[in-house]
């Protein structure tokens, strides 16, 4: 295991936890990322401020209903339990080479487990890095119906790494923002390290930042495997 696998492992008590969100670096990072630190002085004690100058699609990061059209609610006027709960990881198998996610699709992977309030975590066996131009890539897109499936199951969020796409297909694209956001059903993008993770499902929480006016916040996604109620 390298040292960006075992830096996402980790134990509180007897439950493991795998950290699935990706490290920004502002010296590597592509999306705007400006930190300024500053020297403050009180007193003759000497301190570090920083100014933190980000976009808020950042990294892997949660997105609210106000990111998308003329919806209103920001990351602080959904409860806090909007942010956690019971995570359930969807291997979509079944799915081809580029290839829209289907209702039969998500059926499968389910296998009867997912609950309203639940939060879904989507990966597939074909991965490509998000958001750059790949003539090889072969993720599955999600749909207008993986989104109508999503709204009839009650889940709260639905995050997906490098193995779900969501930018190839405009007009799906737009149905599942309207659909998903529209109905607070929140995005979480793009999450890593999903291979590391043993059980499929767990407890998960990913808390924004409770500024208001956010659309969207990078978040720190931790997954925790074997808590009684979660497993």
């Amino acid at each position: 295991m390298g040292n960006t696998e075992q830096s996402a492992i980790g134990k509180v008590g007897p439950y493991r936890t795998v950290q699935l969100s990706k490290i920004i670096d502002p010296a590597t990072e592509s999306r705007r990322c400006v930190l300024n630190r500053k020297h403050v002085e009180v007193n003759g004690v000497i301190d570090y401020h920083t100014d933190v100058d980000i976009v808020t699609h950042l990294g892997t990061h949660v997105e609210a209903p106000c990111h998308h059209g003329s919806l209103t609610k920001d990351v602080t006027d959904l409860p806090a339990d909007h942010f956690m709960g019971r995570g359930v990881l969807l291997k979509l198998e079944t799915c081809e080479p580029c290839s829209l996610i289907t209702r039969a699709d998500l059926e499968a992977a389910d296998r009867g487990r997912v609950q309203s309030g639940d939060v879904l975590v989507l990966d597939s066996r074909f991965h490509s890095e998000p958001f750059v131009d790949n003539p090889d890539d072969r993720r599955p897109h999600l749909s207008r119906e993986s989104a109508e499936w999503f709204l009839e199951k009650g889940v709260k969020a639905v995050g997906f790494g490098d193995g779900i796409c969501i930018e190839n297909n405009i007009e799906h694209c737009v149905a599942c923002h309207d659909i998903m956001l529209g109905n607070d059903i929140l995005f979480l993008e793009v999450m890593k390290n999903l291979d590391q993770l043993q059980a499929e499902i767990f407890f998960i929480l990913y808390l924004p930042l409770p500024i208001k006016g956010l659309d969207a916040c990078p978040v720190n996604i931790i997954a925790i495997e074997g808590v009684p109620g979660f497993c």
